[in-house]
């Protein structure tokens, strides 16, 4: 008798702790349920003045590439990667400088002009209605010339910049913070490219948390 009393207290027992671990369970699921939602919203949600903050991004430069050929064979290789790349076409170089002189309309003047230049020793070249007195390759040398000139004449002379003949490309690239461009686009792009230089540079129009992009 004794046996099948304490059967029934472990049985009871047993069936006790179940339900009291059910209750528990139960107390605690909703709260695991909410904490998986926290920050989780889709857009349809978001009220209509708030704006999700953009994920910040890394924008890079390839230069100089010497034709959009070349520009666009390194937007090829870039395209295996997760970026977006696109080929810009560079401002003509600066290659130096020239000292002109417009030549006066009167034809009496201009001969006078070039009596006056040739006792000082000037010999300029005409190119179009204007007088060129050389070419520079930096500021110093030009400005020395300028001051060799009759005082009459530095006033009126102008500094035209020369421009290479044909403008550089490069590529501007972009892709996500924390992402790095594989070691072998990078081997190949420099095996490809000799001389070409990889600058970060700022993003524009891109947003980021640290505000230097």
């Amino acid at each position: 008798m004794l046996r099948w009393l304490f059967l029934l207290l472990l049985l009871a027992n047993t069936l006790l702790f179940f339900w009291y671990a059910q209750q528990r369970a139960a107390e605690h699921k909703p709260a695991v349920a909410a904490s998986k939602g926290v920050g989780l919203r889709l857009l349809s949600e978001l009220p209509p003045n708030e704006v999700l903050p953009a994920r910040e991004r890394v924008c890079l430069s390839y230069a100089p590439l010497s034709s959009r050929y070349e520009a666009q064979r390194l937007v090829s290789v870039l395209s295996s990667e997760p970026v977006s790349a696109e080929a810009v076409q560079l401002p003509p170089a600066i290659t130096g400088w020239r000292l002109v002189l417009p030549l006066p309309a009167d034809a009496a003047q201009r001969i006078e002009l070039l009596d006056s230049l040739a006792r000082e020793g000037w010999v300029p070249e005409s190119r179009g209605g204007l007088l060129s007195f050389g070419r520079f390759s930096d500021q110093s040398a030009l400005q020395g010339a300028r001051s060799r000139l009759p005082a009459a004449l530095r006033e009126r002379v102008r500094v035209e910049e020369i421009l290479a003949d044909e403008a550089l490309w490069q590529v501007r690239v972009k892709h996500l913070a924390g992402y790095e461009i594989s070691s072998e686009i990078n081997r190949l792009v420099a095996a490809s490219w000799p001389g070409i230089k990889i600058e970060k540079n700022d993003c524009e129009g891109v947003a980021s948390p640290q505000g230097d992009q």
